[in-house]
């Protein structure tokens, strides 16, 4: 997780930023929003090497965040790979890659504007969820296991 937290504080400073829109925006990825199925908040993927993300035009303000910040760390640390073609035509176990997603959204979310993350000693997992609203599960994986 160490690497994942450094890769979210390089892109903080290089960008000067935690929002995951603007951060989509200087990375020239595309943001969609589209009506998908209630269980789907969004994915990532790319199109003849354009990287972009779909999100669920359903979502509130939070959600929307969560989400955009989890779909933002599929593309920055898993490049190319579609965990959800991975998933439906392969079998393959991609718990790992939703893991390291979970994780960077959280990174990026707590945040400070100066681009280092908050002391995580101090906290717990629902305080955590409490700052960020992401939902309590995703932040346990993320720092708590």
């Amino acid at each position: 997780m160490k690497k994942i937290a450094e890769k979210v504080n390089g892109l903080i400073r290089q960008y000067d930023t935690t929002d995951p829109s603007e951060l989509c925006d200087r990375l020239g990825i595309i943001v969609h929003m589209h009506e998908l199925p209630e269980k789907i908040n969004g994915f990532a993927s790319s199109y003849e090497g354009v990287p972009f993300i779909v999100l669920n035009k359903l979502l509130g303000y939070y959600e929307k965040r969560i989400t955009l910040a989890h779909e933002l760390g599929h593309i920055v640390l898993h490049g190319s790979t579609n965990t959800m073609s991975l998933s439906l035509n392969t079998g393959f176990c991609v718990s790992k890659y939703e893991r390291e997603a979970d994780c960077f959204a959280a990174y990026l979310l707590l945040a400070d504007g100066s681009g280092e993350l908050e002391d995580m000693e101090a906290v717990t997992a629902a305080d955590v969820s409490k700052i960020t609203r992401m939902p309590p599960d995703m932040v346990e994986k993320a720092f708590f296991t």
